[in-house]
């Protein structure tokens, strides 16, 4: 089956690809600047850094780096065969009028699938997963059979996917072609069929030649989610705009992890959650008050808190906590969010 995708996103969907498919011109483009850096250095300095075996790390970060670009290059090659991605969008592609998307957002992916979807990632996941997992199984006992579970900016899908491993009919929705892109790839993976190296981006903060050239193995489970089918199909993925959802009074539980904060303005987003739930539905979120760039709004946690009952939701859970986000955890560096959670109610 083909993903259904509005005309005037075909562009998005060719910068993707180009963009992951440009990740290794970028690549290499960066290890060639890093050696010409090197080589105006003083010829002494030179024999220095290369005796405490800084030209082998070069060396080493350039070969290992084919295979992370092994791993973009498959997801842009299924990215073409599952939206039938025409010879002449091809050759489209390969000219000027279609922009690649930025390589740090394919960096940002390749993190993703560590965060999500790797032993590794574990840590950092049940911080926030957990008290959405815990309440919604609290809440439905043994009785999800049915039950509709919407996960709006699912990412590459693993709460999405851990929420339908409880049995529940579960849609995750994501409007970033890459983020959408890397969940069709990474669900139909076998457990630890790939590997990636994702500290070989960034020679700052590293300590050691062992921390940045560390290998992940991903997935840490083996999704099989095309081969599912009848009962066992409760996981559907859908690229498109969560505030164009328009099938009101639908869900039984909306969860949002790192969310609603990406909103231009927040009280559009709360609207629709209201309006998508069922009356008595719950809404569970999880994560910091990291506003864009221009954003109409930026509400603190204490004034969401008074906003909920306005807006019709009566806060039945409030917790804080902190969380790394796509960390490094072997990093010199260590970026800790303050996560704000709390499970709010749809009143009828």
């Amino acid at each position: 089956m083909v993903p259904a995708i509005e005309s005037n996103s075909r562009s998005e969907l060719l910068s993707t690809i180009k963009g992951l498919q440009s990740y290794s011109v970028e690549m290499n483009q960066r290890a060639t600047r890093r050696s010409v850096l090197f080589s105006r250095m003083h010829s002494k300095h030179q024999r220095l850094a290369r005796s405490v075996g800084y030209v082998d790390r070069l060396h080493a970060v350039d070969k290992c780096m084919k295979t992370n670009i092994a791993i973009s290059s498959e997801v842009a090659k299924l990215a073409v065969v599952k939206f039938n991605v025409t010879a002449t969008e091809m050759k489209l592609m390969s000219g000027t009028s279609i922009k690649a998307a930025p390589t740090s957002r394919v960096i940002e992916l390749l993190k993703h699938f560590l965060r999500d979807w790797s032993e590794q990632g574990s840590v950092e996941r049940t911080v926030t997963f957990s008290p959405i997992l815990d309440r919604l199984k609290s809440e439905f006992g043994d009785s999800v059979i049915g039950k509709k579970v919407l996960v709006p900016g699912a990412g590459v899908g693993r709460l999405a996917y851990d929420i339908s491993e409880l049995g529940f009919s579960t849609t995750a929705n994501e409007f970033s072609y890459l983020m959408h892109l890397g969940m069709y790839y990474v669900l139909d993976l076998e457990k630890d069929s790939r590997v990636f190296y994702p500290s070989l981006h960034s020679f700052s903060y590293q300590r050691s030649e062992t921390d940045q050239m560390r290998v992940i193995s991903f997935p840490d489970v083996t999704p099989k989610w095309s081969q599912k089918n009848g009962a066992e199909a409760r996981l559907t993925i859908d690229y498109a705009d969560f505030m164009k959802y328009s099938d009101a009074h639908s869900y039984d539980a909306i969860a949002t992890l790192f969310f609603i904060d990406t909103a231009a303005n927040m009280l559009s987003y709360i609207e629709k959650i209201h309006e998508l739930l069922k009356p008595n539905g719950l809404w569970i979120n999880c994560g910091p008050l990291k506003y864009g760039s221009a954003p109409n709004v930026e509400f603190t946690t204490e004034e969401i808190m008074k906003i909920l009952p306005r807006m019709g939701f009566q806060l039945e859970d409030h917790w804080t906590t902190k969380a790394e986000y796509v960390a490094e955890s072997e990093s010199l560096w260590q970026g800790i969010y303050g996560i704000e959670g709390w499970v709010a109610r749809r009143q009828s």
